[in-house]
């Protein structure tokens, strides 16, 4: 560290604006890296988040045409968007056929599904591997069921209308 300089939260900064100050001649100024990372930033975020279900589709495991609301039940999982990641939790599997869903029509009557949750942090990006737990429930017609995960038991819970 340069003579003169002391060890305190502004000392990054003082350094940081010191190397451009030394860098008259250079042809790479700070907002063209500034630029730069927020571009790399975007495309590493959109990359990672490429694989995730897009939000608001919904997946039916049933063959035909769409059915009334009436006739099926909905089950939802959720994700959420935390400081610096976002964790969520979806409906992996119905009955042994992989979906990777946040939101799924199945007909009434007993289901066995494959829960994951998962967790992403861009400050660590290796975090702990996602968890999956296998339930099975029995889903009422016309009824909307959001997945919930206490404690490592998943459950599903009826959605009241507001």
């Amino acid at each position: 560290m340069p003579k003169g300089y002391q060890l305190s939260s502004l000392a990054i900064p003082v350094v940081w604006g010191s190397l451009f100050k030394n860098l008259k001649g250079a042809t790479i100024k700070r907002e063209s890296i500034i630029q730069g990372f927020l571009i790399c930033a975007t495309l590493i975020f959109l990359v990672l988040t490429s694989g995730c279900v897009s939000i608001g589709t919904t997946v039916r495991t049933y063959s035909g045409d769409k059915l009334q609301k009436s006739e099926v039940a909905v089950i939802k999982g959720w994700w959420l968007f935390v400081l610096l990641g976002y964790e969520g939790l979806d409906i992996y599997s119905i009955d042994d056929a992989i979906l990777k869903a946040t939101k799924v029509e199945v007909l009434p009557g007993r289901h066995e599904l494959v829960i994951r949750n998962y967790s992403f942090s861009f400050v660590a990006p290796i975090g702990a591997p996602p968890e999956f737990v296998q339930m099975a429930f029995n889903f009422e017609a016309g009824h909307e069921y959001k997945i919930k995960y206490w404690y490592g038991a998943p459950r599903a819970e009826p959605v009241v209308p507001p």
